[in-house]
Parts: C-alpha cells; sequence; structure tokens
C-alpha cells in the first residue's frame, strides 16, 4: 500500500514571515477600514431620513391643524374661545417642525467639521502620517458638539409631535363634551 504523501511545508525566514504578517494586517485594517466608512455612511443616511420623518409628520400635523381651524373658523361652528383652544397643538406641532429643521441644520454642521477636522491633519511622511493639528481638533470638538445638538433637537422634535397628539386628544374631547 502507498503511504500518503505529506505535503511539505515551506520554511520562511523571518523577513517572509514578517511580510506575510504585514500583508495580513493590511487586509485586516483594510477591511475594518471599509467595515467603518459603510458603518458611518448607513449612520448619516438613517439620520437624515429620521430628520426628513420628523420634518414630515410635524409639518403635515400643522398643516392638518390648519386646515380643520380653517374649516371650523369659516362655518363659525365654535366660539372664539374655542378656536384658540383648537390652535394649541398647531403650536406643539410648529416648536417640532423648528425643532426638526435645527436637527437638520446641526446635522449639516457635524459632516462640515468632521470634514474640516480630516482636511485639517497634518500629513506627514512618518508614522502616524497624519497628525491633529489645533484648528483640526477645534473642528472635531464643534463637529462634536453639532451632532449633540442634532440629536437633542430630532428628540425634541418627536417629543412635541407626541405632545401635540395628546393636546389635540385633549381639546377634542373637551370640545365634544361641551
Amino acid at each position: 500500500m502507498d503511504s500518503p504523501q505529506r505535503l511539505q511545508q515551506p520554511v520562511l525566514n523571518e523577513k517572509e514571515k514578517l511580510d506575510l504578517r504585514v500583508r495580513a494586517a493590511e487586509r485586516a485594517h483594510d477591511t475594518e477600514t471599509a467595515f467603518g466608512k459603510a458603518a458611518n455612511e448607513a449612520a448619516v443616511k438613517a439620520g437624515e431620513e429620521a430628520i426628513k420623518a420628523t420634518i414630515l409628520i410635524n409639518g403635515g400635523s400643522s398643516v392638518a391643524m390648519l386646515a380643520f381651524v380653517g374649516t371650523m373658523a369659516s362655518k363659525s361652528l365654535f366660539s372664539s374661545a374655542q378656536l384658540v383652544q383648537i390652535t394649541a397643538p398647531l403650536i406643539c406641532f410648529a416648536f417640532g417642525l423648528a425643532a426638526s429643521m435645527i436637527a437638520a441644520a446641526a446635522s449639516y454642521f457635524t459632516n462640515l467639521m468632521i470634514a474640516g477636522s480630516s482636511s485639517r491633519k497634518q500629513r506627514e511622511y512618518e508614522f502616524p502620517f497624519c497628525r491633529e493639528t489645533a484648528v483640526s481638533r477645534r473642528h472635531h470638538v464643534a463637529g462634536e458638539i453639532f451632532r449633540y445638538i442634532a440629536l437633542f433637537a430630532a428628540a425634541t422634535s418627536i417629543g412635541c409631535f407626541v405632545w401635540g397628539i395628546l393636546k389635540a386628544q385633549a381639546v377634542f374631547s373637551s370640545l365634544s363634551g361641551s
């Protein structure tokens, strides 16, 4: 019977082993960089869509309330005091719309500051190859501040929408009971 032949492993010297590790590390670094870039793009897109949604729900609610109040006023179905009461939810939706616009602007400035931070780093031919400067650091900090402003404004917008819905329900309940 023939015995299975053992494959001989090539013998590598230290430089060849180092080269293999460097290439493996570079592949791992490239994979991680690509993942980070894709995740960042997905986060930015999701944030943009969330802000668009808050603009849509608060803007749509404002238009619906304006149409309802206009119809009620033109038909003289409610007194002036009741019409003022009906407009209260409109104020909530308008504040929500304003908060959404602040979130959109802050999101833009977040991206602008982060890009500015990157472009203002000092490029060098010695490790670590890119170094922060005082200006790049300030842009980075400003980007983080705008990011938190955008998050707070978007959450405020959602809160205003919920508050407007609850206020509208309370107003309509009180008017139907009168």
